[in-house]
């Protein structure tokens, strides 16, 4: 592990980044197939190939506060995301959202689109546990 953990809070910041280009390719693909009416609903709580645009500007905001050297704002930023990207996996089952009717390549980017919030949850966890071991 680095002596300043700056790779795992670099490594977050480059997973959201990732996510967010993906959440709108997820967007444009979703209501141009009519899974959504339009962009905005695709952005919305019946989103099937991105996060919905309140969770979007939560993890970017929590990305930025997870580089920060104060560890009272660092630290809860990274248990959030953790939580965040779990939750971006479980509410799949429960939203209809794995149910949904998709093409075998809409298929394969929300898998896609899950694995990298499940690879955020992680990196953030490896932030998270650099900066708990820091204290120590």
């Amino acid at each position: 592990m680095s002596s300043t953990g700056k790779p795992f809070a670099l490594a977050v910041v480059v997973a959201v980044g990732v996510l967010l280009v993906m959440d709108v390719a997820g967007a444009v693909i979703s209501s141009s197939a009519g899974l959504n009416r339009t962009f905005l609903d695709a952005l919305g709580s019946q989103a099937r190939l991105s996060a919905p645009l309140p969770m979007m500007v939560a993890q970017a905001i929590l990305a930025f506060a997870v580089t920060r050297g104060r560890r009272a704002v660092a630290i809860p930023a990274a248990t959030l995301l953790v939580v965040a990207g779990v939750l971006a996996f479980v509410s799949g089952f429960f939203d209809g959202g794995y149910a949904a009717d998709l093409t075998p390549g809409q298929r394969v980017f929300q898998i896609a689109l899950v694995t990298g919030h499940l690879i955020l949850s992680a990196l953030a966890g490896l932030r998270l546990a650099w900066l708990l071991r820091s204290a120590a």
